[in-house]
């Protein structure tokens, strides 16, 4: 029987330190690579291959892929290194595409709406926010609000004494989601990342945007984070040029423990996190004022969440919290704004990928469904490192 997920060869740290005001758990290091920064869990997984019964992957993450589409764009980024067998055909599946794509043409949908809206049915379903432009056969709209990632363009991040600084901030999963993707820099894509690139995790276990806006966290978050982790990694607060925010709302429940309303409700979880990113983005700029560009990434898929207030429509609609906040926000305070990974994909079992070609197994969630196991942290910072790879700054 294969292994699950993807991986590489583990490491061992360069650096060996422990921070007193971390938790119980947590553990702080610097990777083996020159100006690579702090991770704050060990997340180092093996590399290996995942077979199913029903799909095969072939994953060899050392091989770039000759082409990346960008997320934003109309064309899906999949990664040559990979090699898909095709599911078996669903007899139902194909009957429901067909009668979808029928109707599309009964009902006079046009593939290029007036409106400039992407063509397809407007569902009430998820279906990937950046897979709306595939044509009148997928969904174009979701309970009224388009499936197209919004574009903010390409901000200008410019390097200090040689250095820019990215830091990984957010909810809980985000922290190890982080620390995989900076142990993949640092080895298998460190030909593919400019050396001026210095990637600094302050994600911290538990926490949501809330409390990051909350200052009665201040000294667990944000001081934490300039007084310990910078110059732990040797880096100056000026040098700070890029934030990379996983965004996600901690409180989903009301106060009886049943899921927050759906959008959209005006007590949805959606609304509250858009109200939260207008209280983030100023706040993050107080703390980090050389601040040049903000990439945010949502939730990744929730139905296999047991716990309430995690499950879907809640992880979906939170990544069109963020596209409607990135249309009205495209700079605050003079820091761009922008989409980081699209992460949302849905179960394998859906026969559907995201703009990034992936989807997700039960086995890439640990216990309850909520956090990424060791495969699903990998292909969260595989989406991550190619959505960040259509920037000057970051590639070599």
């Amino acid at each position: 029987m294969a292994n699950e997920g993807w991986g590489f060869r583990k490491e061992k740290p360069s650096a060996k330190g422990r921070n007193p005001r971390l938790k119980d758990g947590e553990s702080a290091r610097v990777s083996h690579r020159p100006r690579v920064g702090w991770v704050l869990a060990p997340v180092i997984v093996p590399h290996h291959s995942l077979d199913t019964d029903r799909r095969e992957w072939r994953t060899d993450v050392r091989t770039p892929p000759a082409e990346v589409a960008h997320p934003l764009s109309r064309q899906p980024l999949t990664p040559p290194s990979m090699h898909f067998r095709a599911y078996p055909a669903h007899a139902a599946l194909l009957a429901v595409l067909l009668l979808v794509f029928v109707a599309g043409c009964d009902s006079g949908l046009d593939p290029t709406p007036d409106d400039g809206s992407p063509p397809g049915l407007d569902l009430a379903t998820p279906f990937p926010i950046d897979r709306g432009d595939d044509g009148v056969g997928t969904p174009g709209k979701y309970k009224g609000m388009w499936l197209r990632l919004v574009d903010n363009g390409e901000p200008t991040v410019t390097p200090v004494d040689g250095i820019v600084g990215v830091l990984c901030v957010g909810m809980s999963d985000g922290a190890g989601e982080c620390g995989d993707f900076v142990a993949r820099i640092s080895s298998h894509w460190i030909g593919e990342v400019a050396e001026q690139v210095v990637v600094v995790n302050c994600g911290r276990f538990g926490y949501g945007i809330e409390d990051w806006n909350d200052p009665d966290y201040e000294v667990d978050l944000w001081d934490l984070c300039l007084d310990l982790v910078l110059p732990y990694v040797g880096l100056r607060l000026d040098q700070i040029r890029v934030v990379y925010h996983k965004a996600a709302n901690r409180r989903t429940t009301t106060q009886d423990g049943s899921p927050l309303p759906s959008y959209p409700h005006l007590d949805s979880d959606y609304q509250a996190l858009y109200d939260n990113l207008t209280t983030f983005s100023t706040r993050v700029n107080q703390f980090f004022p050389n601040l040049q560009a903000a990439y945010t990434s949502s939730r990744s898929y929730g139905g296999f969440a047991t716990t309430p207030g995690r499950g879907e429509p809640l992880s979906y609609e939170e990544g069109h919290a963020v596209n409607s906040w990135l249309a009205n926000h495209t700079s605050v305070g003079g820091v761009w704004q922008g989409w980081g990974a699209y992460l949302w994909a849905p179960s394998c079992t859906d026969d559907v990928m995201n703009g990034g070609g992936v989807c997700y197994f039960d086995h890439d969630f640990i216990a309850g469904g909520v956090f990424p196991s060791a495969s699903g942290k990998g292909k969260i910072s595989f989406l991550m490192h190619h959505r960040l790879l259509l920037e000057r700054w970051y590639r070599r």
